[in-house]
């Protein structure tokens, strides 16, 4: 059932006049998360050189969440999941792992909600080399 259409016209009101307040709140728990990922890039970066693709990957969400490496490695695994759930047949991206990490949390902090409103690859895209 589509629920933008079944939902009353005092709902969609409420939903209209709190969009703006959604997007604001995930914009900074967005950029929050983009910057703790960076930071730990950075400093796994500083002591392990050599990392490259899902070890490197696996590092940096160790490195900012403090999960244990099977922690870790789950996560990155489920950021590869993710994208073929989405019809993306290709390997996951440093950029993907945070885009996951991203909605994982927001989700499970926010039990309820169905997803997230704004658009995390237009935060992304400038501040994480498509490369990396």
């Amino acid at each position: 059932m589509d629920r933008g259409v079944s939902a009353s016209p005092a709902r969609r009101l409420l939903a209209f006049i709190t969009a703006p307040l959604k997007r604001r709140a995930e914009r900074r728990f967005a950029t929050r998360v983009l910057a703790e990922s960076l930071a730990a890039l950075k400093a796994v970066r500083a002591t392990q050189a050599d990392l490259q693709g899902d070890a490197l990957y696996q590092a940096v969400v160790a490195s900012r969440t403090k999960f244990d490496a099977a922690q870790a490695r789950a996560v990155v695994r489920r950021a590869h999941e993710s994208l073929e759930g989405w019809g993306n047949y290709r390997d996951a991206k440093f950029i993907d792992v945070v885009h996951y990490m991203i909605v994982s949390e927001y989700l499970r902090q926010n039990a309820g909600e169905d997803g997230m409103i704004i658009d995390i690859g237009a935060l992304l895209k400038p501040r994480i080399d498509p490369l990396l």
